[in-house]
């Protein structure tokens, strides 16, 4: 076996080479990873996925391709892993929101936050999804339902609305039913009016609470499982 092919360049490789090559990149690999720790497996953002497809693709090319050259993979895999080593050490002390991003704050006590929605491209319908999914089924009760950059979402209920156990105190509970979403943008849906059997005066009693006139002026208006009206204004 002539290492130097094996590592350099070979127009035809033998299938013990093309093993001893395919080895060296796995192992290789392997260090990278386990020297590079948590933050490559469990923290998935945006920027180790793209760096880790690159290099995942380079080491396979070259295993792949006869013709090409290992060594080059050899240097990207250990310039890259010294290049995370290095940020984590250092880069993510002095600009960690720059290097790793920071969580986007959807929801704030009770209220959603309008620019972040966007920012984040969530439909309302993926807010309360997300929201029943963590077993959060009032928008009013929830302090922060924020974005993390792994790609996953964090939900805080409000510690005054956690009881410590109804049931065993003979509370009362209400039953965890899905809030309906009345008022979007400025619109009045008059399905789930008539579906409470509700009419527009009573939205408009409701709206007077919150020192609203308008339905124009309310972003979200949800019809919570009590029978509340729940209001979100435009701008907040």
């Amino acid at each position: 076996m002539n290492l130097k092919e094996v590592l350099f360049q070979a127009e035809d490789l033998s299938i013990i080479e093309q093993i001893f090559r395919t080895s060296l990149l796995y192992f290789l690999l392997f260090a990278s990873d386990k020297a590079m720790g948590f933050k490559q497996n469990a923290i998935t953002t945006p920027y180790n996925f793209i760096m880790a497809a690159g290099i995942s693709h380079i080491s396979a090319t070259r295993i792949v391709v006869p013709e090409s050259r290992p060594i080059d993979a050899f240097a990207i895999i250990i310039v890259y892993t010294i290049f995370m080593l290095f940020m984590s050490y250092f880069g993510y002390l002095k600009f960690p929101s720059v290097i790793s991003q920071t969580p986007t704050i959807i929801v704030k006590n009770g209220k959603i936050i309008q620019k972040n929605l966007k920012k984040t491209r969530l439909t309302l319908d993926n807010v309360f999804s997300i929201l029943r999914v963590k077993d959060a089924f009032n928008l009013e009760k929830v302090k922060y339902l924020a974005a993390e950059t792994t790609g996953d979402f964090s939900v805080a209920i409000d510690s005054k609305e956690q009881p410590v156990s109804k049931s065993s105190m003979g509370i009362p509970t209400t039953p965890n039913e899905l809030s309906q979403l009345l008022i979007y943008e400025g619109k009045l849906d008059k399905r789930v009016l008539q579906k409470n059997n509700l009419d527009s005066e009573w939205v408009d009693q409701q709206l007077k609470k919150f020192n609203i006139y308008a339905v124009k002026d309310v972003f979200v208006g949800i019809l919570t499982p009590g029978g509340t009206l729940y209001i979100n204004k435009q701008g907040d």
